[in-house]
């Protein structure tokens, strides 16, 4: 049982629990023991008295007045448990080892004390194995629950329980009582060590389960400061440099308005922590047709190209990107920005196509450029955009990279993100004949927005694909019907 606390908090709080417990045990046990006395002892004296009165009962007045404890024993007996008991209160404040040995020094002469004065009370009890005489034992076996481990608790209560049963032995003897093992101190005993071992028991189990729980909880801690290291790597390219570039390509005189805007985007993402824990990414609905591709991030990364002086041409299906989540179509915008950085710094031309592919599982977009390329093996360990703002930023999202690219013959960049195949397209998935109708509009629109962007024309054969293909789709229903 953990309680609810730190692992390293829980023996000790189990073992003061148990000690807390079985010293109000023995607390109870010892007032007990006192009342017991001061009552046998008042009502004693009355009955002597009267027996001494009596004159045709005066031997037997005689043999009660020898046998019974006077009452400099039962106050000697009455000081014995009161020291007793404040051995105990000591010990409850302060568990040490001097401690224990003491009580258990002075618990054994003042149950030695208490059970002559019990037993030496002519006629009460006949033998030592009544509850009223077990009470102080029962204190003193209690002694157990103040180890500070299961081991030296067992310890404790097995030394309180012998010297308890060999006083009682020695007490019974000189009151010529005969002794009997009483059943009360050997179950109190036998329950305290079966706890004491319990709580060993746990303990060890639970000292396996906490090794477990600490080698899962570093794995988790060392998979999160991994993330971190990436996504702090990735926005320092997506950021400071990418701004620093920007900056360094600017024309002499006032920043641009896109420029300047862009650098208090930048600062403003630097200040804030969402970036850590993706808090802008929330449950949004994507936008659907035309929207869909104004609202993307992908269009935002390209229209921050263009305002650096490339000239980027976009083809494909751009209303797909709506399928997008918030989380992925950021993360894939910023992938596409750097993309498009690298041939603004390293291609030598001023011009890039980006191609959008949808699939009904992913969706797809390419980053070409005809510059001079590179060797990707021979790329330096310190080129960080390519390695931790695309790479690493894709396959976070469970997507992939392909670059494709050789000295002078240019660079392609596939980016492939996965989409939940329930928003796949609807005519992958046949269905009711009004799904593929709804579904062409959205991809149309798109293509009516072509040209706002630059070589849009590559789309316009799509604006007559719904006329070529609606007829075709018409007259399925009458068929049904007929």
């Amino acid at each position: 049982m953990t309680l609810g606390l730190p692992d390293h908090l829980v023996k000790r709080t189990l073992s003061y629990a148990l000690a807390r417990a079985a010293h109000w045990f023995a607390l109870t046990c010892l007032a007990a023991s006192l009342v017991a006395v001061i009552l046998l002892s008042l009502s004693t004296t009355a009955a002597t008295e009267a027996a001494q009165a009596a004159t045709e009962a005066a031997q037997a007045a005689t043999t009660a007045a020898a046998t019974t404890p006077t009452p400099t024993q039962t106050a000697a007996t009455i000081a014995a448990l009161l020291l007793m008991a404040t051995a105990l209160i000591a010990l409850s404040l302060r568990r040490t080892v001097t401690l224990t040995l003491t009580y258990l020094a002075v618990g054994a002469v003042a149950t030695y004390l208490y059970t002559i004065t019990v037993l030496g009370l002519p006629g009460v009890f006949p033998s030592s194995n009544v509850f009223l005489v077990t009470l102080p034992k029962l204190a003193l076996v209690m002694v157990g629950g103040a180890g500070a481990s299961a081991r030296a608790g067992v310890l404790w209560s097995t030394t309180g329980f012998v010297l308890a049963e060999i006083v009682t032995v020695s007490a019974a003897a000189r009151a010529d009582v005969p002794y009997g093992a009483d059943v009360f101190t050997v179950s109190t005993y036998l329950f305290l060590v079966s706890v004491l071992l319990l709580t060993a028991f746990v303990r060890r189990d639970r000292t396996v389960q906490v090794a477990l729980h600490r080698a899962m909880q570093t794995d988790q801690t060392r998979l999160l400061r991994h993330e971190l290291d990436q996504r702090t790597l990735a926005l320092g390219q997506d950021t400071t440099l990418q701004q620093l570039v920007a900056l360094a390509r600017a024309h002499p005189g006032p920043l641009s308005a896109n420029l300047a805007g862009s650098i208090r985007d930048a600062l403003q993402t630097l200040r804030g922590t969402d970036w850590l824990t993706d808090a802008d990414a929330l449950s949004v609905e994507p936008s659907r047709g035309t929207d869909a591709w104004l609202t993307s991030e992908v269009y935002a990364a390209i229209e921050r190209s263009r305002d650096r002086g490339l000239v980027v041409e976009v083809t494909g299906d751009r209303a797909a990107l709506g399928r997008l989540g918030p989380a992925i179509d950021r993360e894939l915008g910023l992938a596409v920005q750097q993309c498009l950085v690298n041939v603004i710094l390293h291609s030598g031309i001023v011009a890039a196509e980006v191609v959008i592919e949808s699939e009904p599982n992913s969706i797809s977009l390419m980053v070409m450029d005809a510059g001079r390329g590179f060797t990707e093996s021979e790329t330096g360990a310190d080129r960080l955009g390519l390695r931790q703002a695309v790479h690493r930023r894709i396959e976070r999202l469970g997507g992939s990279v392909s670059v494709l690219t050789r000295p002078g013959a240019g660079t392609s960049v596939l980016l492939s993100v996965p989409v939940a195949p329930e928003e796949a397209d609807e005519p992958v998935e046949p269905g009711e004949h009004a799904a593929p109708t709804a579904t062409r509009p959205t991809a149309t629109g798109p293509t009516n927005s072509g040209p706002t962007d630059t070589g849009q024309t590559a789309t316009a054969p799509t604006d007559s694909a719904p006329t070529d293909t609606a007829p075709t789709d018409t007259p399925d229903p009458e068929r049904v019907a007929q």
